[in-house]
């Protein structure tokens, strides 16, 4: 069990404690507890993490967390349930929570609509709406009648995909009780998840064991799984809470790599391959790599996939390339992309702390930073225009100056670079003063309000932000938040060629809402050669660990290391970011 994981059921007891009318304090003492636990280190078993806090007794000294949920929380990491939770679900049908995913539809109107109208789900809330049933009831009206059908499109596609990081972290835990069971050889995620997709429509999981009725029960009685689907010898197919579909599927050790490949996709690279099995007189599928003759013998031992692609005479494709966008042709060629890695990273690029909107203070962010390797981390909280957010102006940020002085020299060992995360204004000038914008070593400038303007005006906008001098990189380009809010309208190429000639970087921003650029996007950067910082935009010491993320989107997109800023030392960061 995960603190993220603690998080999300407290966030999930809060939303159903707001919807049964529990009162505001109650609902807020479990949001609160939520952000608390996101601020623990992602490992659990870290020191002073999760696993030693439960172990002590002393939850309750985090702010936030008081004797009731400290109670609940050592309840569910011991045991792996919480029965408070499952009592609660029980008096609430099971699409309750979906039915908070349609914009504009709070807790207190989805339990109109659950005790007026018999509302179960988004089907039975859409069929209501279209009888026109629901303008009828108090609160509601035509208007907001209106603006739930057009918003249950966008909650039903998450029910049909959901966002890498949902996904990923159930494939993840999933991954892990499969691995504990004995008889378990290897194990690991495949598909989309694998590719780093940005939305998933399901989880795919490969064993490899001699007996598979083990691994399988393990996975079918996991407290993720709501049904299973189907089960037979060596495939378990179930249904999780949040509506994905789960496959694991158990294969021999000697079939564990051709499988592994197979189930990672995608299907237009595989078409290729087979093809390219074909010429040299070869068949390729899941169990592995045949001769098309019989006769000829038996087909090469395949122990890992580079033997499989060293079997097709070709360079091995990284799973995040492998979805027919030339990757083939290049591997053919032994000229695939150097692409950037996790260990190429070596500072933290887009951190907050509580200065503004952050959840950790600039000392814990860099001990944070410290403690996973990095050689330099840059504070860079919101600028005054987002009040919202706590933004800063010049007076704070002089004065934030002095604090990341003082914490760089009490922690030592790691460079703390001052920054500000800028906001575009309306008119594409940045929203703070050239005095400030001089001193510091990295700005980010961000567009976070007006994101309806239209193609040409938001074009305008960014392009002039663009070719501020002050301006070093562009913070999460597009304002999308994946599954929830679309990108702006705006000639994103043309930017991008503005932001290439310029010498702005762009950012591949790693906050799993987000992933901004996409991996599209950042395919056209890479075509214009724009420099890529792998951001994390981390609010916590636990997001540090979002970095993950940015690494597999700007993968995706074909980023290579030499393009990424944040790749190198701090010195040659910098020297990087005003080339």
């Amino acid at each position: 069990m995960t603190p993220r994981e603690v998080a999300q059921t407290l966030r999930e007891i809060s939303q159903l404690l707001q919807i049964k009318g529990e009162n505001a304090f109650k609902v807020r003492a479990y949001e609160l507890g939520a952000d608390a636990f996101e601020t623990l280190p992602a490992d659990p078993a870290a020191p002073g993490g999760l696993n030693e806090r439960v172990k002590k007794g002393t939850l309750t000294e985090m702010d936030g967390v008081g004797k009731a949920i400290s109670e609940k929380v050592t309840e569910l990491v011991t045991t792996g349930h919480l029965r408070f939770l499952d009592d609660l679900r029980k008096e609430f049908p099971l699409g309750a929570l979906d039915l908070m995913r349609v914009p504009g539809l709070g807790p207190r109107k989805a339990a109109v609509l659950i005790r007026e109208l018999d509302v179960a789900n988004l089907d039975d809330l859409e069929r209501v709406a279209r009888e026109g049933r629901v303008r009828g009831l108090k609160g509601f009206g035509e208007r907001t009648e209106k603006l739930i059908l057009d918003g249950i499109g966008q909650a039903k596609a998450r029910q049909t995909r959901q966002p890498l990081y949902e996904s990923r972290r159930i494939a993840e835990k999933l991954l892990e009780r499969v691995r504990k069971v004995p008889g378990v050889l290897r194990a690991e995620i495949a598909g989309s998840v694998r590719r780093y997709a940005e939305t998933n429509g399901d989880i795919d999981l490969v064993v490899a064991s001699p007996t598979p009725d083990p691994a399988m029960e393990a996975f079918a009685t996991s407290v993720e799984v709501m049904e299973v689907i189907a089960r037979g010898p060596t495939k378990c197919s179930v249904r999780l809470r949040d509506g994905l579909q789960a496959d694991l599927r158990v294969v021999p050790e000697a079939q564990f790599a051709t499988a592994l490949h197979h189930f990672t996709g995608s299907k237009q690279h595989h078409v290729k391959l087979r093809g390219l099995a074909r010429d040299r007189g070869l068949s390729i599928s899941e169990y592995g790599l045949a001769p098309l003759d019989p006769a000829s013998g038996p087909g090469p031992e395949i122990r890992d996939e580079a033997d499989l692609y060293r079997a097709l005479g070709m360079q091995t494709v990284p799973p995040e390339l492998r979805e027919d966008h030339g990757e083939i042709e290049l591997a053919k060629d032994n000229a695939l992309p150097d692409l950037i890695s996790r260990d190429d990273i070596q500072g933290f690029v887009h951190c907050h702390s509580t200065w503004s909107d952050g959840k950790a203070s600039i000392e814990d962010m860099v001990r944070g930073a410290k403690a996973l390797g990095a050689k330099f981390i840059t504070m860079t909280d919101h600028s005054q225009a987002a009040h919202y957010a706590g933004g800063l102006g010049p007076d704070q940020i002089r004065r934030q100056w002095d604090e990341i002085a003082e914490v760089e020299a009490k922690v030592g060992g790691i460079r703390v670079l001052r920054g500000s995360e800028v906001d575009i204004l309306e008119d594409g000038s940045l929203d703070l003063p050239e005095e400030i914008l001089e001193n510091l070593d990295v700005v980010i400038c961000s567009v976070h309000q007006r994101f309806k303007l239209d193609e040409t005006k938001q074009t305008e906008r960014i392009r002039r932000a663009l070719e501020n001098p002050f301006c070093r990189i562009w913070g999460h380009p597009t304002g999308r938040q994946i599954l929830d809010r679309p990108e702006m309208p705006a000639r994103w190429e043309e930017l991008i060629a503005v932001a290439a000639e310029k010498g702005v970087t762009v950012e591949c921003n790693g906050s799993p809402r987000r992933l901004d650029f996409s991996a599209d996007l950042l395919r056209l950067a890479r075509k214009h050669g724009c420099k890529v910082s792998c951001s994390v935009d981390a609010h916590s010491v636990g997001e540090l660990e979002n970095i993950h993320f940015s690494v597999g989107t700007a993968r995706r997109g074909w980023t290579e290391r030499r393009r990424v800023v944040n790749a190198r030392s701090p010195e040659e960061f910098l020297e990087m970011l005003r080339a």
